[in-house]
């Protein structure tokens, strides 16, 4: 009997070893994995790009790839110098002429213009907690702003109101932000916090996994509790 306790400590201690080693290097397979499909992927849809460079340089592995990363540094760089903003506002014009085609282009840069890195001069997005997807459980969402000139005329005229100011929300989805839920609440469902646009959407993307300081919810839930 000792000796299979023995055993079995010594069973458990290389389990405990190998699990280690791999629960350690999981992470890092992963992120080799993610980079060579997305580079495999990159390298598919930019391959026509090999006919316009010199013979010279095909042999240089990624080079369509850093090509691509210079042509977008320099359209930023022309976007924010104001040079070519003209001819991009002529070509949102035309777009927007097109039926269909305008919806869903509409959507699209309105989704990319809400997960754009914050400018810091810009209105900074709100983080917000909503009960989904039941009453005492919580999601993290963001506020768009309020419904007053919109949905509120509506919900008023249905007598649903009571008196309350609705806002428009928006609950990312966990791990994939760009999809989730769109709600209009009242204000009493709402709960501020002073999380940043930054650390919601690693909190998301994560599923959780990555979390801030607890003093954000702390500081929401006293001021919560002293207007109570």
């Amino acid at each position: 009997m000792k000796n299979q306790n023995i055993l079995k400590k010594i069973s458990h201690f290389f389990k405990s070893l190998m699990l280690n080693g791999l629960f350690s290097i999981l992470p890092i397979a992963a992120t080799i994995f993610f980079i060579q499909f997305l580079y495999r992927t990159l390298y598919s849809w930019l391959k026509p790009l090999q006919k316009f460079i010199p013979e010279i340089l095909k042999d240089i592995p990624g080079l369509e790839i850093v090509l691509v990363i210079v042509f977008l540094f320099l359209l930023g760089a022309l976007l924010k110098l104001f040079l070519i903003k003209s001819i991009i506002d002529y070509f949102e014009s035309m777009i927007t002429k097109i039926p269909i085609i305008r919806t869903i282009y509409s959507s699209f840069k309105t989704l990319v213009e809400f997960f754009n890195v914050p400018d810091p001069k810009k209105e900074a997005k709100t983080v917000v907690l909503i009960q989904f997807p039941k009453k005492d459980s919580y999601s993290i969402a963001f506020l768009l702003g309020s419904a007053q000139n919109n949905y509120q005329k509506t919900l008023e005229n249905k007598n649903v109101t009571q008196g309350q100011e609705f806002f428009k929300v928006f609950m990312p989805g966990s791990p994939n932000p760009t999809t989730g839920f769109f709600f209009i609440l009242p204000e009493k469902d709402i709960i501020k916090t002073d999380l940043t646009f930054e650390e919601a959407i690693k909190i998301i993307v994560s599923c959780g996994l990555i979390n801030p300081n607890d003093h954000h919810f702390i500081k929401n839930s006293a001021q919560n509790n002293d207007s109570a």
